[in-house]
């Protein structure tokens, strides 16, 4: 056989070799490729324009998550009225991570308990906005959550994203502090579970028993977001207090949102009242506490 010749078919046959290698490649990529795009347009439909709520109201524009969860750093957690929610905007699948970007949302709540997105009047705003942009550059959120591998499927993306949010059906009854449990119940016409009583708890009743006096009631903070929106009104809270004048029990009955919440509670905790009485012996006693935000 001619050398030259067999010299250009073994060459031949490294390229052909070389080349069909070459497409492997591209083709075991761009199937990679495909299902990476099919596994974010399903997300795009579930989740773009929609809210999220995070099972844990972290504070903060940047949050990692790994796929069980677990927060990665530190942040501060927030009232769910500011920190628990967010619209997405943007989510997308890059190398082992999953990127979720979008915009937290400030709940108010109308004279009719209707929660409303206090931010949603800025998006629209027209002429003088630097403030209106501000709030809203400042609530901007980018959540990172770490998957299995490059190639997550469906299945493991959705474990990821519901062990960080709180998947539809599930109640909020879980995530949210015990003094909100009783409004979030109401609101989700669900019964709370409760531990039977260990004494008789009263309500005021003319000529039977005198209602509890407040001796020391220091007005509650302001949250920054609220003082900024000029945001007043008035909280009710159902408490009882005890025979020793202690406010126990704490629950929102008509919440007032951005934050003022917490706040409220945060106060009324640090009440001391003159405990009511029957009989002339101090009792404990169901009430209604209103506590109003106002500002000067």
């Amino acid at each position: 056989m001619n050398p030259s010749l067999s010299r250009r078919k073994r060459h031949g046959t490294k390229f052909s070799l070389a080349l069909f290698m070459l497409v492997g490649l591209l083709l075991a990529t761009h199937l990679l490729l495909a299902d990476d795009n099919e596994v974010e347009s399903h997300l795009k439909s579930l989740y773009v324009d929609n809210i999220l709520t995070l099972r844990h109201f972290y504070t903060g524009q940047h949050l990692n998550f790994r796929a069980d969860g677990a927060l990665i750093g530190d942040a501060p957690i927030g009232p769910w009225t500011l920190a628990s929610q967010f619209r997405v905007k943007e989510i997308r699948i890059k190398d082992s991570s999953l990127i979720i970007k979008g915009r937290r949302i400030q709940w108010i709540f109308d004279a009719q308990d209707k929660a409303h997105d206090q931010l949603m009047r800025y998006e629209d705003c027209s002429g003088e906005c630097d403030a209106q942009k501000k709030a809203l550059d400042e609530a901007a959120i980018e959540i990172m959550i770490g998957l299995p591998s490059n190639k997550a499927t469906e299945e493991e993306t959705a474990a990821a994203i519901n062990a960080v949010f709180l998947p539809p059906g599930e109640s909020m009854l879980d995530i949210v502090p015990p003094f909100w449990q009783a409004y979030f119940a109401k609101r989700e016409g669900k019964t709370m579970a409760s531990e039977a009583p260990k004494q008789t708890v009263y309500v005021v009743k003319t000529g039977e028993i005198t209602p509890p006096t407040v001796t020391f009631g220091p007005d509650p903070d302001y949250s920054r977001e609220a003082r900024e929106a000029k945001y007043m009104g008035s909280l009710l809270i159902a408490l009882v207090v005890s025979p020793t004048g202690k406010p126990t029990d704490l629950q929102i009955q008509k919440p007032l949102g951005l934050g003022l919440d917490e706040k409220g509670v945060a106060a009324v905790e640090t009440w001391k009242f003159e405990p009511a009485l029957k009989d002339g012996k101090p009792v404990p006693v169901r009430v209604q506490i209103q506590v109003t935000f106002k500002l000067y």
